[in-house]
């Protein structure tokens, strides 16, 4: 019985974690090629790219942050 309880609990981390790390490489990743393209657009390298890079990240902090709080305060 416990074997089956920390398996379970292997499985809710491998699908936080796996969540965590897709969400924040994809706003980051997001963040990149529109301000690539806007810069582009507009003809203001690098600033947008930049910009857009770091609202990006700190949008994926809060995620994880949240992700993590109610991970912690899940009853499994």
């Amino acid at each position: 019985m416990k074997m089956a309880r920390n398996q379970k609990g292997w499985q809710k981390a491998v699908e936080v974690g796996s969540s965590i790390s897709t969400s924040l490489a994809v706003l980051v990743g997001g963040g990149y090629f529109l301000g690539r393209y806007l810069d582009e657009l507009w003809g203001i390298k690098p600033w947008l790219t930049i910009i857009l890079m770091i609202g990006g990240l700190a949008l994926g902090g809060s995620y994880l942050v949240v992700t993590l709080k109610n991970l912690g305060s899940s009853d499994d």
